[in-house]
Formats: structure tokens, sequence, C-alpha cells
């Protein structure tokens, strides 16, 4: 009863919110809102789901649906609402929370096209998507892990990319390190990052949810309070709070690269596995991580042949990596809430294809809260992958 109390309180919050003008900020700094208006909540209609090309549905004149957003941007010039996305986020948390705190998802039920195992509270996760997008009747493609790309609309005007749970192992186990995760934009065919509108976070086992839109800032939704993101600035190594990711990687590859900055940070500073890069990211955004590092298929890409192995062998057939459709609304969030952050040769996502899921396509991640620290581990993680693959190098040509 506590928690759905909670849950209510931080949706009035979220739906009475209409302060806060327009303020006049540089529009080049990250992380610097400039308004915060709401619209009204979404009144979700019967529809059925429809695959392919079906025939044209008419416009339901929903305008509370969309807001006006700077033209050039998609197909048309509105986007779709963040009290859309919020109210999507909150669907899926309410049918997903009570099986992870009961314990029931652990079952896998069958692997996605990427190689990763689904599990029965994925499957839970899903099914709530799929509800939700039939009863709203909007002109929407999502993409998602287990579904792929799918419509509802013969001309669809948005596109939805929904991690329905990111941090899987997590939620299956009753562990708060997990998230359901969504962003939108109106460039349906061949997205990139740059072409991101919004994005929603909520975080399953608790009450909080992050909400960021490109140009306009990120804030934090909790059942006490409306929050602005608070960054750290610490850049002392040994007292630096890290994540890295590890779920279907080489293990071998992580630790010999990561193992001297882990026994520099691990005593005095933190080091955290919390294999969710929308959790960990998020944690930047609140202060509680200084950095989270994603780096493991930088040796598949690099050297491929001798690393090839390694990686099906630790993925169970599959080359496991963070997809950019994984990573995508965190990383606005976290780029809106002024985040330094960059793959591990220091390239933006600008361009990065989001729905292309060719191991090739997976990227790596290195993301701090200050531009400091995230130039001093790019520059040590670099260092640490070239050592570590010319002794693999060294290995292969002498066997």
């Amino acid at each position: 009863m506590a928690d759905a109390k909670k849950d209510s309180t931080t949706k009035e919050k979220f739906n009475t919110l209409k302060q806060s003008k327009k303020s006049d900020v540089d529009s080049k700094k990250r992380g610097r809102p400039k308004k915060e208006e709401m619209s009204t909540a979404m009144k979700a209609q019967p529809m059925k789901r429809k695959r392919g090309r079906p025939p044209a549905e008419k416009d339901t004149g929903t305008s509370t649906e969309v807001k006006q957003e700077s033209k050039g941007r998609g197909r048309g010039e509105k986007m779709l609402s963040r009290e859309f996305l919020f109210d999507l986020v909150m669907f899926i948390k309410e049918a997903v929370e009570p099986v992870a705190r009961s314990l029931k998802g652990k079952d896998i039920v069958h692997v996605a096209p990427t190689g990763d195992p689904t599990f029965a509270i994925d499957q839970v996760a899903e099914k709530a998507l799929l509800s939700f997008l039939r009863a709203s009747k909007q002109p929407i493609a999502y993409y998602s892990e287990d579904t792929g790309y799918s419509t509802y609309a013969r001309v669809p005007k948005y596109l939805l990319i929904v991690d329905p749970i990111d941090g899987t192992r997590a939620a299956k186990n009753g562990f708060e390190w997990c998230t359901i995760s969504v962003a939108s934009t109106r460039v349906i065919e061949r997205p990139t990052y740059k072409d991101l509108d919004n994005a929603c976070i909520a975080e399953v086992m608790s009450d909080r949810i992050f909400y960021a839109e490109r140009g306009e800032g990120t804030f934090i939704i909790s059942s006490d309070a409306k929050k602005r993101p608070k960054l750290s600035n610490n850049t002392d190594i040994e007292t630096l709070n890290w994540s890295l990711t590890i779920p279907g990687r080489p293990a071998y590859l992580i630790f010999n690269t990561a193992g001297k900055l882990i026994d520099l940070s691990s005593l005095r500073g933190g080091f955290f596995a919390c294999n969710s890069s929308s959790f960990s990211l998020t944690r930047l955004v609140t202060g509680q991580l200084d950095a989270c590092v994603d780096i493991s298929v930088r040796f598949f890409k690099e050297f491929p042949e001798g690393t090839r192995d390694m990686f099906l062998k630790s993925g169970k057939g599959s080359i496991i990596g963070p997809a950019p459709y994984d990573l995508c609304p965190a990383l606005l969030v976290a780029e809106e809430a002024g985040c330094v952050f960059t793959n591990t040769e220091g390239d933006n996502f600008d361009n990065v294809l989001l729905l292309d899921t060719h191991p090739e396509n997976y990227q790596t991640l290195i993301a701090a809260s200050n531009s400091e620290l995230h130039d001093y581990l790019l520059e040590f993680f670099n260092e640490r992958i070239e050592q570590v693959i010319n002794v693999l190098r060294k290995k292969k040509t002498s066997s």
C-alpha cells in the first residue's frame, strides 16, 4: 500500500507541474533547462496492434498527446508529450514491480535476436508495453528488444524506442538496479541519436522518474519533490565511485583492462557492477556515481580475429554488447543533465544509428559527471585497451 501511495503521489505531482517560465540560457550548454510546462493526461482508448502497413487510421484529434516543438525535426512539428512517456513507463512499472518483489520472474522463456535471454519478467513488461500502445490510439511505431520493429499505423508519425526492463538480472532478483526506459523521435527511418526528441526513465523498485527533452534539460520527480540534476564534481581517482557493465562480456578482457583502476578506487571510493546502462547513467544524474563505463566491444571491433571466440563463449554463442537502442534514453537524460560521454575513442553518439543491432554497431561508453574526469578515464582506458590488445596480438602471432 505504501509503494502504491508513493507512485500515486508521484503521478499527481507530474500531472500538476505547470511552473517555471522559459529561462534565457545558453542553448549550447548541456543540462540547462528552459521550460517545464506539463500537458494534460492521455485517456487511452482500445486499438488493435498492427504490423507492416495496414489501412491508414483517421486523425483522432488528441492534441493533448503532442507538444509543440522546434520545426524541421522528423515528419512534423510536434513531438510526443512528456505525459505520454510518463504514463507509458508508469503502466509498465505497475505490471513489473510486483513480479520483481515476489522473485517470480526468473525463468528464461526465450532468447532475443541480440542473444540476450528473455526472462519471464521481461515477458510481463513487454505485454504491458503492447497493452498500453494498443490503447493509446496514437500513430506510433516502436522498437523493443523482444519485438523488434512494429507499428500501429500505416504512416506512423512517432517512433518509440523502449527497453521495458533495463537491468533484468537485477529485476528478476528483486534488486533496485533496474529501470523502464523509453525515448521518442519523429524520424521513423534510420534514426540516429541526434534525432531523439525526449526520454523518460522510471526506476522499477522506487518512485523516482527522470525526464529529458533535447535542449531543455533534465528533471527528476519523486513522491516528495521535483529536483534538478546534482552532478558530482569529483576528480580524485582514489575516491572515484563508478560502475562497469559486465554481463555476457569476456571477463578476462574487462578486468585485465580495468583492474588497476578498480584497485585504486574500490576502497576509498566505490566500484559497482550495476549491469544496467540506464541505471548507471541515471546515477550520474543523481550524484550517486561519478562515472560509468562499458568497454568490452572495443576489443571485438579492433581485434576480432583474436577475441571473437572469447565473446562467443561468454555470450553463449552470441556477441553481447550495448546496442544503441538500449543506451539512447539514458544517454539523452545524462546529456541534458550536463554529463559528458563519448565512446572509448572519444567520438560522440550523434550519428549512431539507433536500430542497427549488428555487433559492428555495438557501442563503447565512457561517461562521467564532469569533463576533467571524463578526459582522465578516456586516456586511461585507451591506453589500457591498446596494451591488452598488443599482448593478445603477440600471443596469437607466437601460437
